[in-house]
């Protein structure tokens, strides 16, 4: 069980004051942005579960690429379901899914580099999404700093 009276998760003194009005609605948009990536990451286990029944990874790359997949997505559940709740666990669940996608990027990058146009288009895409979803980490960051996930 993770201590919530640790220094990681105490506010800041020099927090920024926001209205009242404003916390709602930035608690309205956490919600919803939790509940987004609550939503993709049953998705992406659905995914996984129906890619990998009755078979397994054939090499150690494609074990590597799909213990990844597996970790990304049950990451990206829990910290959209903490998200939702406004809970003061969920920066250290996206920055947890961060540091896992990152670390792929940086392995695949020599591990499985692209085949052709397709494959480049397909890594870009990724890493775009990989890009929105650093966003929204410093977001859950931001919303612990202010108060808003107690």
């Amino acid at each position: 069980m993770v201590d919530c009276r640790h220094a990681a998760f105490q506010h800041p003194a020099s927090a920024p004051v926001i209205p009242p009005e404003g916390l709602q609605i930035l608690g309205l948009i956490a919600r919803l942005v939790g509940g987004w990536y609550l939503f993709n990451g049953a998705v992406a286990l659905n995914v996984w579960r129906r890619s990998m029944a009755g078979r397994r990874p054939a090499n150690r790359i494609e074990q590597v690429r799909a213990w990844t997949i597996l970790a990304v997505a049950n990451l990206t559940l829990l910290g959209g379901l903490l998200l939702l709740f406004l809970s003061p666990l969920a920066p250290l669940f996206f920055l947890a899914c961060c540091a896992v996608q990152g670390a792929y990027f940086a392995w695949a990058r020599t591990a499985l580099p692209p085949q052709d146009e397709a494959g480049r288009r397909a890594r870009r895409a990724t890493f775009g999404g990989f890009l929105i979803y650093i966003g929204v980490t410093l977001f859950t960051l931001l919303a612990r700093d202010i108060g808003l996930l107690a």
